[in-house]
């Protein structure tokens, strides 16, 4: 089959060419439905060329306005109409009776149905038929009858028979083939092949309001023009193309169904009572829900309940393309004078009502956009703050109005409309810190993958902040830390925001907390600590905000509090999803998902990056893309993935981006550490931790587990003992649990055998409950140790209880190598660790069975049960008998051995 113009129709195309496969065998027919311009006509053609080429005989018609009984049967059968001679007398005069244009009443459909399939089988005798009605819904009743009536029959024919209808059951008793909207990447490509030469927000916002619409992809671009006034929310142009597919009949309603749609049109909620209100201000008179009835026929709405909705945007567009300004502006000012419970969505109205510069309005527009963003969510308050921008005079706070819509738009996930409000608020005069916020906001929001190091420099007014009004302080604050993060800036610079956050009183803000975790996570790590909310009270915080949680996530994990920071970001994630805001959502989705894969949450972890790499590939944000693959990296490091892990780290370093170097570095080593390159492994951890007490970092506190185990098996003790004492250096100035927590594994790895036993007493006396890697690794190296030493029975339940600690995790190639490391020692079965008679009660406990059911079962005092398993749980490493089930599975149940 010709497959050109068909992108992203791999399974319809598959399945026509399946069907077209039977001929001349077989026949067969298929009614292939969806909405206007989705791809119906591209897919018929493609057939009727496969047909063509085949030598097979085309019948092809399109459904047409004219109602006439069999007129578009007539037309389907007109190739070989000629043949009708050969066809039984009276069969031959049904179908001239049928075709006639006369004044008669037509024939019975059914004898007509039989009659020209009668005709069909004849001409298919020569060679084989595809018959095509594109538009079927359109046809008239009768040959729609006829059609079904064939198509139910040609199964045993060479022919196949193809309709394409817009809704409802196309024909009763046929197979039907749904022909949905193109995938994201298919709607790009499309997209990119037809409007390669327009700006980038352009391009983005068509892509946007097409909902992957393929009609919609190629004839938007063609009917741009440049929007005026410019605004997110501008109707885009239509041609007569999309007029035609989409809004067909529209210039045939009555006048107030053509009010009603205007007011829909020029809706943001679509509330059917307020829409009704705002018709009847705009006509003049009372008007009743019966005036949508010809739109909702004609499938230009959609009614849900009290929700009015329009099939599609380009719907909206034609609608509004078809009014002029003052129509438009009048329905405006109608919903403005009906919206009396939603003082925000009324004053965008009233500001879309008027025109030329308005301050007072603008200025109140403005104000409103809170609410609007608490009320109908982030969209309409970027809408806000642009049109309030347009009505401003003045030149700096109309810049500064757009750069807040900016950054709500950066939130959004929305780079291209961020970068094109960026470049607006750039023709603006704009003061010393918006410039500054300019420059930060465009850094962190790289609209294209830009190789090399960050090219934005630390603003000169930064001393400046404390100046500002405290809100715009803590922004820009914000922004600067950022900054310094993300581009490895020199301690000078890091100086300048410490010198600047302290000269702010308000210290307990989520943006002063992250800005100093950000830029000094040691020297201010307990200051932030101090103030973060405790684990007990993070979900109980009073009126906590989506930012502000976000933010405090932020600082926790740049500070090394795994925990509270997985409880912060995982509040933070809901809201946000809600709100709609994918952009920050898929930065918490990040930093949450790095969070859990050290606390061992491994399966959490994924759940979070494969959503966040669904949104980024909706979104397309590159800095995002590059940090997903950083913490892929991460993850199949930790998993035992070492060639994925490499890959991954490869091609995050292609993007040279300073604030991913570490995790790179940490990926590398811990990939390394799981193959045995320990010396590799070594070199590459060695820098994350060989640093001035003030300067170690998240990635080193993450480290110390890896480069201990690399330092004790392959790299250089001593060096690494020298390296610890530094570490512990910074330990005494920072509270960082993620650091804290491994020191003791350290001091004992690295310690001489005569004081290394009492270490790792001390590091398993630790409260490692949301730590079960560390405990589990823990318990590996001093089981290991104690069996260097001959003291194999106590070794075995550390073993166990470590072995069963990754299985659960999902780190069970940790379990495996470290075996491999002992294999004169292999991991103890639970036959070897418990007696046969503990071994029989230790399963039916698992199985469920109280003692005393047991006891009855055996012959035994349920004391008797009691005292075995009190005395098998040691032996084990548990300490209740619901963590006998996972222990006991049958070996292979779980796709390993148990012994």
């Amino acid at each position: 089959m010709y497959e050109a113009g068909l992108l992203g129709r791999d399974q319809p195309v598959r399945v026509l060419r399946d069907l077209l496969g039977g001929l001349p065998a077989a026949g067969g027919a298929m009614a292939l439905r969806g909405g206007p311009g989705v791809g119906k006509s591209a897919l018929l053609r493609a057939v009727a060329e496969r047909a063509q080429a085949a030598g097979w005989r085309l019948l092809e018609a399109a459904g047409a306005s004219d109602d006439t009984p069999f007129s578009g049967l007539r037309a389907l059968l007109s190739p070989v109409l000629g043949t009708a001679g050969s066809l039984p007398v009276e069969q031959g005069d049904i179908l001239r009776s049928a075709f006639d244009d006369g004044s008669g009443p037509p024939p019975e459909t059914l004898r007509v149905a039989l009659a020209a399939f009668n005709l069909l089988t004849a001409a298919a005798a020569e060679r084989p038929v595809v018959l095509i009605a594109d538009d079927a819904q359109r046809l008239d009743g009768p040959t729609r009858e006829v059609l079904a009536f064939m198509a139910r029959r040609v199964n045993d024919n060479p022919i196949v028979v193809l309709a394409a209808f817009r809704d409802g059951r196309p024909l009763p008793g046929v197979p039907v083939l749904d022909v949905p909207v193109l995938d994201q990447p298919s709607a790009r490509r499309l997209l990119a092949r037809n409007a390669a030469t327009l700006p980038p927000a352009a391009r983005e916002r068509i892509l946007g309001e097409a909902l992957g619409n393929p009609l919609a992809l190629v004839e938007l671009p063609t009917a741009w023009r440049p929007l005026r006034p410019p605004g997110s929310w501008t109707p885009l142009p239509v041609n007569a193309t999309l007029a035609s597919a989409f809004a067909a009949g529209l210039g045939e309603l009555p006048d107030r169904t053509r009010d009603a749609l205007l007011i829909a049109a020029v809706d943001q909620v679509g509330d059917l009572s307020e829409i009704l209100a705002a018709t009847s201000v705009l006509a003049g008179r009372a008007i009743a829900v019966d005036v949508l009835d010809d739109a909702i026929t004609a499938s230009l709405l959609r009614l849900d309940r009290t929700t009015l909705r329009f099939r599609h945007p380009v719907v909206r567009f034609t609608v509004l393309g078809a009014e002029t300004q003052t129509r438009r502006q009048a329905a405006d000012a109608a919903l403005a004078q009906v919206l009396t419970d939603d003082p925000g969505l009324r004053t965008w109205h009233r500001a879309q009502s008027v025109n030329g510069p308005d301050d007072e309005l603008a200025d109140e527009l403005a104000d409103a956009h809170a609410s609007l963003l608490r009320r109908h969510g982030v969209v309409a308050a970027i809408r806000a703050l642009e049109r309030s921008a347009q009505l401003t005079t003045d030149s700096v706070t109309r810049g500064h109005r757009l750069l807040a819509a900016a950054e709500h738009a950066h939130g959004l996930g929305r780079i291209r409309l961020t970068h094109a409000l960026i470049e607006a608020a750039e023709h603006r005069q704009l003061g010393a810190a918006d410039r500054a916020k300019t420059r930060w906001l465009r850094e962190t929001s790289d609209a294209e993958p830009q190789p090399g190091p960050a090219r934005a420099q630390l603003p000169s007014d930064i001393g400046e902040l404390a100046e500002c009004d405290p809100e715009q302080a803590l922004d820009l604050l914000l922004g600067a830390a950022l900054h310094v993060h993300r581009t490895g800036a020199d301690p000078a610079a890091r100086a300048g925001v410490i010198e600047a956050a302290e000269r702010l009183t308000l210290t307990n803000d989520p943006r002063h907390l992250a800005a100093l975790a950000l830029t000094e996570p040691v020297r201010h790590g307990r200051a932030v600590a101090d103030r973060l909310p405790s684990h007990g009270t993070v979900w109980y915080l009073p009126g906590a905000d989506a930012d502000g949680l976000r933010l405090l996530g932020m600082a926790a994990h740049e500070i090394g509090d795994p925990v509270r920071a997985v409880d912060l970001l995982g509040r933070a994630a809901p809201i946000l999803r809600e709100q709609g805001r994918l952009g920050l959502l898929v930065e918490t989705l990040l930093l949450e998902a790095a969070d859990l894969l050290l606390l061992g949450v491994w399966s959490r972890a994924t759940q979070l990056t494969e959503e966040a790499r669904l949104i980024v590939a909706e979104t397309r944000q590159p800095a995002m893309v590059a940090a997903l693959a950083g913490t892929d990296a991460i993850t199949a490091a930790l998993r035992g993935q070492a060639v994925r892990a490499q890959e991954l780290a490869d091609r995050v370093a292609a993007w040279q981006r300073p604030e991913l170097a570490p995790t790179l570095r940490l990926a590398r080593g811990v990939a390394r550490v799981g193959e045995g390159r320990y010396t590799e492994a070594y070199d590459d951890l060695r820098p994350l931790l060989d640093r001035p007490p003030g300067d170690l970092r998240r990635q080193g506190f993450a480290a110390v587990m890896p480069f201990v185990v690399a330092a004790d098996r392959g790299g250089d003790r001593q060096e690494a003992v020298r390296i610890l004492a530094t570490v512990e250096e910074t330990a005494r100035v920072t509270p960082a649990p993620l650091l804290h927590v491994q020191l003791p594994y350290a001091r004992a790895v690295l310690a001489p055998d005569a004081a290394a036993e009492e270490l790792y007493l001390a590091a398993l006396d630790q409260d490692l409950s949301r730590w079960p890697l560390v405990k589990a690794r823990t318990e590996h190296a001093y089981g290991q140790w104690l069996r260097r030493h001959r003291q194999a029975a106590r070794s075995r339940a550390l073993l166990l209880s470590a072995r069963t600690a990754f299985d659960l995790v999902g780190a069970s190639d940790w379990a495996g190598h470290s075996a491999a490391q002992g294999a004169d020692h292999p991991l103890p079965s639970i036959a070897e660790l418990l007696s046969p008679q503990e071994m029989l009660i230790a399963r039916l406990a698992a199985e469920g069975l109280s003692n005393r059911e047991i006891g009855e079962r055996l012959y035994l005092s349920h004391r008797t049960v009691a005292a075995h398993l009190y005395r098998a749980f040691p032996k084990l490493g548990i300490t209740s008998r619901s963590e006998l089930a996972p222990l006991l599975k049958p070996p292979g149940e779980d796709g390993s051995a148990v012994g």
